[in-house]
């Protein structure tokens, strides 16, 4: 959901996948496991598209197991929907395949992803070595039991993060991409920005499935943390351009029209709300801790984004404000000339 790394060891996730239609598949999988998001699988007519690869290499494996269930066909595209580790961190498993991304997503992996991956790295190998300092110091028993615990722990993700090999997109599209193979076809488009300035989305018109990545969150408030939230909605209404009936999130369960055009009417009245605490004249804080969720969507998961999405929104519509002209009749501050 972001491009951060989880210093937990999440459960493990099932490999079954969904069917959507004949040789389309969805691996949809809960938050909470070691996958985070979803992914599609597309077996075209010599090879395999992969639709993002989950979370850590060991979900891109358990992915990668799934799909040689179904088929034994060679993976030859991966796409990634957006930069973010959740989608991305399975890369490697795919070594063979092209790998396929927005301009700014691959700027993004390199740029943010890579250095963080190394910050995380040589912060862990800090710890690790301060904890070492300190058990070589204490001569309590309880606490050195302690100490050599948490040293484990930190040796042990340390070699979860050095096994982890970021890989980039390296075939990068600005606006859009057809894969013909035989008969079958898949379009990735750009669509413009939401929830990063960099998502892309994989439509196929004969089976009318739009695989959407983070554009769309089926019943969940969506992480807004690099996203453009006014620029999105206008980007949901190119999703639903889509001659599509079944839409994959990148968290959640496979959606239909009217599940996007739900998750489109929660920034709507997000907007509605945010507004008038804007036009009041309220600051952010003000409107942080006034505006409440609104109870249509008081089911939807991730109820912790709620704030950051009103903040988010409300430095939109202040930014947004401050670049208009004043309307006609409006006060100046300017002096008149004498």
């Amino acid at each position: 959901m972001g491009g951060v790394f989880c210093s937990h060891s999440p459960a493990k996730e099932s490999s079954e996948l969904t069917k959507l239609a004949d040789n389309v598949y969805a691996q949809i999988v809960n938050p909470d496991g070691n996958a985070v998001s979803n992914s599609g699988i597309v077996i075209l007519e010599h090879s395999v598209l992969v639709f993002d690869t989950h979370f850590t290499p060991e979900a891109g494996q358990a992915l990668l197991t799934a799909i040689r269930s179904v088929t034994q066909k060679p993976v030859s595209y991966v796409v990634n929907s957006h930069a973010h580790a959740d989608h991305t961190h399975g890369n490697q498993v795919f070594a063979d395949a092209q790998l396929i991304g927005s301009t700014a997503a691959r700027r993004d992996v390199l740029e943010i992803d890579l250095p963080s991956l190394k910050q995380t790295v040589g912060i862990a190998q800090s710890q690790i070595e301060k904890l070492r300092r300190d058990m070589s110091k204490e001569t309590d028993v309880t606490q050195t039991k302690a100490l050599n615990a948490q040293t484990r722990s930190r040796e042990e993700y340390l070699r979860t993060m050095s096994r982890l090999k970021i890989a980039a997109p390296f075939v990068t599209l600005d606006d859009n991409l057809k894969i013909q193979d035989g008969k079958q076809e898949a379009r990735i488009l750009y669509l413009g920005k939401g929830h990063t300035d960099g998502d892309v989305v994989l439509f196929l018109p004969a089976q009318k499935i739009a695989f959407v990545g983070d554009l769309f969150f089926n019943d969940a408030i969506p992480n807004v943390q690099d996203a453009f939230v006014l620029a999105w909605m206008k980007t949901l209404e190119e999703v639903l351009k889509l001659e599509a009936d079944k839409f994959v999130p990148g968290h959640g369960a496979v959606g239909s029209r009217k599940d996007v055009e739900k998750f489109l009417a929660y920034f709507q009245e997000l907007q509605s709300i945010v507004k008038e605490a804007v036009d009041r004249g309220d600051s952010i804080e003000q409107a942080t801790n006034a505006i409440v969720m609104p109870a249509k969507f008081s089911s939807y998961r991730f109820q912790n984004f709620f704030p950051s999405n009103v903040q988010k929104m409300f430095a939109e519509l202040k930014a947004l404000q401050a670049s208009s002209p004043p309307s006609d009749g409006a006060p100046t501050t300017e002096k008149s000339a004498k």
